[in-house]
């Protein structure tokens, strides 16, 4: 299911079931500019649910505070995603 990944040189997953703190599942996620996806699994199906990026590149080449980790666990509508 992920061996599409083994041609990045940075890559992995990690799955969340309800309940779990997505701060601790995420936690070895580097912060580091990316794309994402996040594959739902139930009754035996794979469906694609959502593709992100974090990181947008600025004209000097650097990139947004805002990369993968923190992505991942920021605020969205001011409630923290940690649940």
């Amino acid at each position: 299911m992920f061996a599409e990944l083994e041609k990045y040189k940075t890559n992995g997953h990690f799955f969340f079931e309800k309940n779990d703190n997505l701060r601790n599942k995420s936690k070895d996620v580097p912060n580091l500019p990316g794309v994402y996806y996040i594959l739902k699994l139930a009754r035996g199906k794979v469906e694609l649910v959502y593709i992100g990026k974090s990181g947008s590149m600025l004209q000097n080449g650097q990139f947004k505070d805002q990369l993968l980790n923190k992505r991942l666990n920021n605020k969205q509508d001011g409630i923290r995603r940690e649940y």
